[in-house]
C-alpha cells in the first residue's frame, strides 16, 4: 500500500516537471516566434546597426524655377572630401599636407594659426587610423578649395559633389520660397513657403557609403561594401512670374516707404485659373542669410518698421477687410433675388442694431440710395440693410462658399484660415457689421481669391502656385481646381457691372487710368487697439480686376499708412501704378481711345 502511493507521489511529480518544462519550451517557441515572424523587421534592422556602418551622402536640392524657366532657387556645386584609409601610404604626411591647406582657408585674422593646424591634424590622422575604408574628412569646400587640395595629388584622397542651397535672384520672391537651414539633427530642412511645403519632394533622397564592422565596430577588411548613389530632389515650377514679380516688388517697396506704412502685400493672381502671377511683401530677406536670423532689425521712422520680416503676409496674416467685404455681401443678396441694382434704401442716419449704433466713414447721409450707389459711397448703413435681408445663417454660408474661414489650399507653408465665428453666435450687430468687414478677419488670398469668383463666372478656384513637377522619369502638370460654383453666371455679370460702376463712381475714380475699365472696391479698415477701433490705425485695401479681358486681378494692402488713414489715397494710386505696368508687359490692348 505504502509503495503504490509512492509511485503515485513520484508520478505526479514527473507530470509536473513534465507540465513546466513544457511550458518553458512553450515560452521559448512564442518568444523565438515574435523574434523572428513578428519582430523579423525590427531585430534585422537592429543586427545590420551593429554590423554594418553607414555614412550619407547628400543629395542635390531640387530647383526652383518661374513660370519663365528662370532659377530663383537652385544649389551652388560645393565639395565634400573624403578619405580611403587603405590606399593612404603616409597617414601623418597626409594629415600634414592637408590640415595646412584647410587652415589656410578658415584662418580668419588674430586667431592662432598653431591651434588650429593642430586641430585641424588630429581630427584627420584620428579618422585615417579608425581602420574604415572610407571616411568623410570635410564638408562644403568651396570649387576653389576642392581644386587647391586635389592639386596635392594625395593618395586615397578624393571628393564628391555636395550641393549647397543658393538663391540667385535674393530678396526676388523670397516669401514664397521660404529658405533652407539645418534641422536639430543637422539635416537640411525646409521652411516657410514652397521649400517647406514640398520638402520632401524638393530634397531628394540621400546616398550611402556602406561597409561591414565586426562586433567590436571594426571594420572588416573583407568584409561587405557598396556605394550608392544619390537620388536628385524634384524641380518645381511655379506660376510666378519672374518679370512682373519684379516689378511688384519694386512698385510695393516704393509705396511703403512713400505712404510710410507699417508693411505692405500684393498678390496678382489670373481670375480664371487661379494662377498666382505675383506675391509680394515688403519689407522682405534674403533666404541666404541668417545673420539677422534671431535680431529684431527696425527702421527709424515714426512706426519702427522692421528692416527684415520672414512671415508671408499674403497667405499667413489675418486682417479685419473692411469695405472690400461689401461686394461680397450685395452678391449673396443679389444671387438670393432679395435685391437689384436698382434696388433702393433710406440712409437717414445713424441706426441702431443690439444697443449699438453704426454710421457711414464720413458721418455723412445722402437719404435714398441704390445698390450702385452704396458701393460707390462705400456705405455702411446699406451694406448692413443688405445684410440684414440675407440673414446670418445665409451670409455666413455665402461667405464660407467664398472661401473665407477656410484654408485655400495653396501650396506653401502657414497659410492661416481667418475666423467666421458661427452664425448661430451672430447678434444683430455682428451681421450689420461682418456685412461690410468688421468682426470677420480673412488673408490677402482669400479675399482676392472670393473677387475672382465676382470676375470669373461665379467659380472659386483653388489658387494654385505650383504649375508643375520635374523628376528624372516623369512631368506631373498641376491642373485647374474649380472648387464650388458660389453664384451663377448671372450674378457674376451683375456683380462685374457694379463693381465697374464703383470704380467710375467711387473713391478710385481720381487715379483711374484712362484708357482701361477698372472694376474693382476700396476697403478702409480701422484696426482694432486695446478692444476699440482707432481711426488712425487702418488697413487700406483696394481690389480689381480687368473686366475687357479678365486678363489678371489684384489685391494691394498696406498696414498702416500715415501719410493717409485711406484707401483711395494710399492703395488706390499703388494698384493703378501696378496695372499701369501690367497693361503694358502684357500688352493689353486700351479699352477705350482718350480725347
Amino acid at each position: 500500500m505504502k509503495l503504490k502511493r509512492k509511485v503515485k507521489h513520484e508520478n505526479t511529480r514527473l507530470k509536473l516537471v513534465s507540465f513546466a518544462f513544457m511550458g518553458v519550451c512553450l515560452v521559448l517557441i512564442v518568444k523565438l516566434f515574435i523574434i523572428q515572424v513578428l519582430g523579423h523587421k525590427e531585430y534585422r534592422a537592429l543586427a545590420e546597426e551593429q554590423y554594418w556602418d553607414l555614412q550619407d551622402i547628400p543629395a542635390k536640392r531640387g530647383d526652383i524655377l518661374s513660370s519663365d524657366g528662370f532659377s530663383l532657387a537652385s544649389t551652388q556645386t560645393y565639395y565634400l572630401m573624403y578619405a580611403e584609409p587603405q590606399k593612404v601610404a603616409n597617414t601623418n604626411k597626409t594629415a600634414d599636407d592637408l590640415a595646412e591647406k584647410l587652415t589656410d582657408f578658415n584662418i580668419n585674422e588674430g586667431e592662432n594659426r598653431a591651434e588650429m593646424f593642430l586641430e585641424y591634424k588630429n581630427r584627420i590622422f584620428e579618422a585615417l587610423n579608425k581602420g574604415l575604408i572610407w571616411v568623410i574628412l570635410e564638408h562644403n569646400l568651396s570649387p576653389i578649395q576642392k581644386e587647391t587640395l586635389a592639386q596635392l595629388q594625395l593618395e586615397g584622397i578624393g571628393f564628391e559633389d555636395e550641393p549647397i542651397r543658393f538663391y540667385p535672384e535674393e530678396t526676388l520672391a523670397s516669401h514664397v520660397l521660404g529658405f533652407v537651414a539645418s534641422d536639430e539633427t543637422g539635416e537640411k530642412t525646409g521652411y516657410f513657403g514652397i521649400e517647406g511645403y514640398l520638402d520632401r519632394d524638393l530634397r531628394g533622397k540621400p546616398g550611402r557609403v556602406i561597409e561591414e564592422k565586426d562586433a567590436l565596430g571594426n571594420p572588416i577588411l573583407v568584409g561587405g561594401h557598396k556605394k550608392i548613389d544619390p537620388i536628385d530632389g524634384r524641380t518645381i515650377v511655379l506660376t510666378i512670374n519672374r518679370s512682373v514679380q519684379y516689378i511688384v516688388e519694386k512698385r510695393l517697396k516704393e509705396a511703403v516707404e512713400k505712404y510710410d506704412a507699417l508693411s505692405g502685400t500684393v498678390i496678382v493672381m489670373d481670375p480664371l485659373t487661379g494662377d498666382v502671377i505675383s506675391m509680394a511683401n515688403f519689407p522682405s530677406y534674403n533666404p541666404s542669410d541668417f545673420s539677422d536670423f534671431n535680431e529684431t532689425k527696425e527702421t527709424t521712422d515714426s512706426q519702427k518698421r522692421k528692416e527684415v520680416d520672414r512671415t508671408n503676409s499674403a497667405v499667413s496674416e489675418t486682417y479685419e477687410p473692411g469695405s472690400v467685404m461689401k461686394p461680397l455681401t450685395v452678391a449673396s443678396a443679389i444671387d438670393l433675388h432679395l435685391v437689384t441694382p436698382e434696388t433702393t434704401y433710406d440712409d437717414a442716419g445713424p441706426v441702431k442694431y443690439s444697443d449699438y449704433y453704426i454710421d457711414n466713414w464720413d458721418r455723412k447721409h445722402l437719404g435714398v440710395l441704390n445698390i450702385i450707389q452704396l458701393l460707390q459711397k462705400s456705405n455702411n448703413i446699406g451694406a448692413a440693410w443688405v445684410g440684414h435681408k440675407v440673414g446670418s445663417k445665409n451670409l455666413s454660408k455665402y461667405l464660407k462658399d467664398f472661401g473665407l474661414g477656410e484654408k485655400t489650399g495653396i501650396d506653401l507653408e502657414g497659410e492661416d484660415t481667418g475666423i467666421i465665428r458661427d452664425y448661430n453666435t451672430w447678434t444683430d450687430i455682428d451681421l450689420a457689421t461682418v456685412s461690410f468687414g468688421q468682426g470677420i478677419s480673412a488673408t490677402p488670398l482669400q479675399m482676392l481669391s472670393a473677387f475672382n469668383a465676382l470676375a470669373n463666372g461665379g467659380e472659386l478656384v483653388k489658387p494654385r502656385i505650383v504649375s508643375k513637377v520635374i523628376d528624372e522619369n516623369k512631368e506631373i502638370v498641376m491642373p485647374k481646381k474649380v472648387i464650388r460654383r458660389v453664384i451663377s453666371k448671372e450674378t457674376s455679370h451683375t456683380m462685374r457691372d457694379l463693381l465697374i460702376k464703383a470704380a467710375e463712381g467711387g473713391e478710385s475714380k481720381y487715379f483711374n487710368l484712362k484708357n482701361y475699365v477698372i472694376a474693382g472696391k476700396t476697403g478702409t479698415a480701422q484696426i482694432p487697439v486695446n478692444g476699440k477701433y482707432d481711426p488712425q490705425a487702418t488697413n487700406a485695401t483696394f481690389i480689381g480686376f480687368l473686366p475687357g479681358t479678365n486678363k489678371f486681378s489684384m489685391i494691394v494692402r498696406l498696414n498702416r499708412p500715415q501719410t493717409s488713414v485711406y484707401a483711395a489715397e494710399t492703395a488706390v494710386p499703388l494698384w493703378m501704378q501696378l496695372t499701369d505696368d501690367l497693361v503694358k508687359y502684357f500688352g493689353i490692348a486700351p479699352d477705350k481711345i482718350s480725347n
